[in-house]
């Protein structure tokens, strides 16, 4: 995790050809999971549909490993990764507006965040959803609250950032645990 360091804010509405690129890799996935059946494993689906040239950047990704992979950088120069969690990583990104678009679940999950009036807020995740995180907005996936979480619960997504987010992951504020663990009901992670 960085110092909390000076960055410029980069806060950005996503253009349509972006949407219109997340909407494609989705209608794919969504196609190859209907297709598969019983058999369907949503990391190898998702892998096959990322690797087809369609969906390449200027270089095609590296799509080894169990990810995060990442994907390039679109013509806008932001960065896309495709994410996999299987733990709640509760954070903040002080200068940047990050996009989430959730590709599948193994399990249930909501999103965790802080409304305009300071309340918390749990939202149901949606396979082909988009989470917009603007800059400083405490955020993470959680798995649904009240349900048993699987032991192998992980949620994939895609994400769209305008820089490496390496230099502006923070830990959030004694305030905003609380308030995680008001509508949780456990105690927030310690963070990135």
């Amino acid at each position: 995790m960085p110092d909390r360091v000076t960055l410029p804010v980069l806060d950005h509405e996503l253009a349509d050809d972006e949407l219109q690129w997340m909407k494609s890799v989705y209608a794919d996935f969504s196609k190859a999971r209907a297709a598969a059946g019983a058999e369907f494993n949503p990391k190898e689906a998702l892998r096959a549909v990322l690797d087809r040239e369609e969906y390449h950047f200027s270089v095609a990704p590296d799509l080894t490993g169990s990810g995060p992979w990442r994907l390039g950088q679109n013509r806008h120069g932001r960065g896309v990764a495709a994410v996999f969690l299987p733990k709640v990583e509760l954070h903040t990104h002080i200068a940047s507006r990050t996009d989430q678009f959730p590709m599948y679940v193994v399990g249930e999950a909501e999103g965790f965040s802080i409304d305009e009036n300071g309340e918390p807020v749990l939202t149901p995740v949606v396979d082909g959803g988009h989470f917009h995180n603007a800059p400083g907005a405490p955020h993470a996936f959680v798995p649904k609250v009240g349900m048993p979480k699987p032991d192998n619960w992980e949620i994939a997504f895609i994400a769209i950032t305008p820089r490496n987010l390496k230099e502006d992951t923070h830990r959030v504020s004694e305030e905003v645990r609380a308030l995680y663990k008001q509508v949780v009901g456990q105690d927030a992670p310690l963070g990135v």
